[in-house]
């Protein structure tokens, strides 16, 4: 199994990397095979960079004016030279990303961005920490259809960055939510949990939507 970790607003490949590089065995441990993790980073430098593990990025441009969204062409281009890829692993700004590109790989090409050319099939899910709706007002038509891909929401009631209104505007576009959504109270830091409970909800998910018996 391959998959796919979009970081943070303000983050790298190499800061998510380091902070959730435990996912793997859990991962594994769920679905009783090897797993790869690809880190993807962000096209577009952030404004704070992060001075212990080099500059920082995100994905969406800082020119609101900008209608060719140059995300999406990186996107495809990720998908298909790095891919294919079973799902995606998503954090805050990633997970709102990585939640619409599995919306948009479920449409005809006709319901796509014109620069969003993957051949790449649909994932099987998308596993979001923080993740969130977005608020560009471009972006909204991507909503439009509901997301049918399983997504396993985690939401942190003190995250001190996002709020959890928006992350459940997120579930709310989703076609099918239910017993997919974790909230929990985390540490007070904007991070991906590494709780026994979230390990245990991301193992029971993962076991449902790839219809593995469990152990």
């Amino acid at each position: 199994m391959k998959l796919l970790c979009l970081h943070g607003y303000q983050q790298s490949a190499a800061i998510m990397q380091s902070e959730t590089s435990f996912l793997k065995s859990i991962i594994e441990g769920s679905i009783g095979e090897e797993v790869q993790l690809f880190y993807a980073q962000g096209p577009f430098p952030s404004s704070v960079p992060a001075a212990s593990l080099g500059p920082t990025y995100a994905w969406w441009p800082s020119d609101p004016a900008a209608t060719d969204i140059a995300t999406f062409s990186y996107l495809s281009q990720t998908l298909d030279a790095e891919g294919p890829f079973d799902g995606i692993v998503g954090f805050s700004q990633g997970g709102s990303v990585g939640s619409l590109t599995a919306a948009l790989l479920e449409r005809p090409r006709s319901l796509r961005p014109a620069n969003f050319t993957t051949k790449h099939a649909p994932l099987q899910f998308v596993i979001s920490y923080s993740g969130y709706h977005e608020d560009d007002m471009r972006l909204q038509q991507y909503y439009a259809q509901k997301i049918r891909t399983p997504i396993l929401h985690f939401i942190s009631s003190t995250d001190p960055v996002m709020a959890e209104e928006r992350c459940f505007r997120l579930v709310r576009r989703c076609e099918d939510s239910d017993d997919r959504v974790v909230v929990y109270a985390g540490s007070g830091f904007h991070r991906v949990p590494a709780t026994k409970m979230t390990s245990q909800s991301l193992s029971r998910f993962l076991t449902e939507v790839l219809d593995i018996e469990a152990y």
